[in-house]
């Protein structure tokens, strides 16, 4: 046997020198710190719009940037970390990281203009870190997928918090330093764990499997082909993935953009649009948890479209309660609504790895999560905004419920034709 076919049947203590979970934890930090970038967005904007005069379209700009450009830097972090690893590539990007969000205390100094292009350039290598990190979990743990992955994603939600509660307690009265002071130190916080987990990441070798002891625990894939990034665009299948991950994740980001616009909206309180986004960065990482836990009994395409149909039909509930002055009955709609949206970036990062294997997980999930998520960040950012000023809040939820029901029908389908690979047909 050779020395590298020897290497790829090795555990990953005789690897690595200690247990591939500690790169787990690794990834998961990084993976937390870029999680005020998306959730920690509503209580960071009123601060924006207040202190440098900028209309909403403008904050919302901001955000819809955010989600494109973070959705389009995972394509090439995850091409980049395929073929060089995953150190460089985000120690590099915990410093852009840092800086992107820096400049949102610069805006007085500098133009809009050259603060939205610094923030453009944050976002975009947010995206390195977050394909980075999910990629660890397709790499290393073939054999816990589900839950690996979907841990990794509730990071993502999970690491506003620390963020939320000092922002929000920031008086509408407090000296413009007093936000400056709280960006400087979340900008610090970023830069710093980004690029210290950077440093500690490492991917197994090519071709690596996981020990057979384990292996018999793994959920088998509809077939042994790794797929290359262009033969997973091959597939059909691939091209209804993008189609559900847009229409799904546009639905649940107009939510979270806009969930205290929303609450005053339909004139509840402050503590009633804040406690909203507290529970949706919490429901939307335990979901990804709990969703990987399901997938595992009932299969990640069943549960798929489980989820997003419940997600467009507690959207829908929302606005009842919206409409009868429920306080309580529509915030807790919202946050179920988005329990059930949130395991999407767990479950089709899964699912990529489930159907198109590991070797190419990075540049397949990158492409798929780049086309997705941004397209559905120009809906739940800007074009929801146009919308809501033009038709109106109650038509904004409406089709927002409705892109999430179709998102989840049309990957029944694939419950019984996922993608096989035939010679014959290549």
């Amino acid at each position: 046997m050779s020395e590298i076919a020897a290497t790829n049947y090795q555990t990953d203590k005789q690897i690595l020198g200690f247990s591939r979970w500690w790169l787990f934890v690794i990834a998961f930090l990084a993976m937390c710190v870029i999680s005020p970038y998306e959730y920690a967005w509503s209580v960071i904007a009123p601060h924006l719009g207040k202190i440098y005069g900028w209309e909403s379209t403008k904050v919302s700009l901001m955000f819809t940037m955010f989600v494109i450009c973070q959705a389009f830097g995972t394509l090439p972090g995850g091409i980049l970390r395929d073929k060089f690893g995953p150190k460089i590539v985000s120690v590099v990007a915990g410093v852009f990281a840092g800086i992107g969000l820096l400049f949102c205390a610069y805006g007085a100094t500098f133009s809009y203009g050259l603060v939205l292009i610094v923030w453009c350039i944050g976002c975009f290598f947010c995206g390195f870190v977050y394909n980075a990190a999910i990629t660890t979990c397709n790499k290393w743990f073939p054999d816990n997928r589900n839950i690996t992955t979907g841990l990794m994603s509730a990071a993502f939600s999970w690491g506003a918090l620390p963020f939320i509660f000092p922002m929000q307690a920031i008086p509408e009265n407090a000296p413009d330093q007093t936000f400056f002071n709280a960006i400087f130190i979340m900008a610090a916080i970023i830069s710093i764990v980004i690029i210290v987990t950077g440093l500690l990441m490492k991917d197994p070798p090519k071709g690596w499997h996981v020990p057979s002891t384990r292996a018999r625990k793994m959920v088998k894939r509809p077939c042994v082909k790794q797929y290359s990034m262009g033969e997973a665009m091959g597939t059909w299948q691939f091209w209804v993935l993008i189609l559900s991950f847009v229409l799904v994740s546009g639905a649940g980001l107009t939510f979270i953009s806009k969930s205290m616009k929303f609450a005053s909206a339909f004139h509840f309180s402050v503590t009633a649009g804040t406690m909203m986004t507290v529970g949706i960065a919490i429901t939307s990482g335990l979901s990804r948890v709990i969703a990987g836990w399901i997938a595992d009994k009932i299969g990640i395409d069943k549960t798929m479209s489980v989820f997003y149909i419940l997600c467009g039909a507690f959207s829908l509930i929302a606005l009842y309660f919206a409409e009868a002055g429920s306080s309580f009955g529509f915030t807790s709609s919202c946050v179920i609504s988005i329990f059930f949206w949130g395991a999407l970036y767990s479950l089709f990062a899964s699912i990529v790895g489930y159907y198109y294997g590991e070797v190419a997980s990075g540049s397949n999930y990158g492409m798929l999560y780049a086309c997705a998520k941004g397209l559905g960040g120009i809906y739940g950012g800007v074009l929801s905004a146009y919308l809501i000023s033009t038709y109106g809040n109650p038509f904004i939820i409406v089709i927002s419920a409705l892109m999430a029901l179709l998102s989840g029908l049309i990957l029944i389908p694939l419950w019984k034709h996922p993608p096989i690979w035939s010679e014959d047909k290549h």
